[in-house]
């Protein structure tokens, strides 16, 4: 495949999220509470869910050896499906994550 081939296909396959930066923004404005119910919400109307993925047990094996275990809750866990989705962006599904925790 050549180098253009691949460019076209990347672009081919990019999908903008469901929801604005402005969106998000108002949501990550709420508390922990709000954004979790909102999560869930979402990822229901969408029939989206988490799923353990075959590489998930190396995943945690190799953070656990490199002293850099990350556990993520339930409601972590679906902001990453949904941005896996589409649903939401990286840089949202960040923003989400960062207001949720703090």
């Amino acid at each position: 495949m050549g180098v253009a081939t691949a460019e076209r296909s990347a672009k081919a396959s990019f999908r903008e999220p469901d929801f604005s930066d402005e969106q998000i923004r108002e949501v990550a404005g709420n508390d922990a509470a709000a954004i979790a119910q909102w999560a869930d919400t979402v990822a229901k109307e969408r029939g989206i869910r988490v799923r353990p993925r075959p590489n998930d047990a190396f995943i945690k094996a190799v953070s656990r050896l490199s002293d850099g275990v990350v556990d993520l809750d339930p409601v972590e866990e679906l902001l990453v499906e949904l941005s896996r989705a589409g649903v939401i962006s990286s840089f949202q599904r960040g923003l989400l994550q960062v207001h949720y925790l703090g």
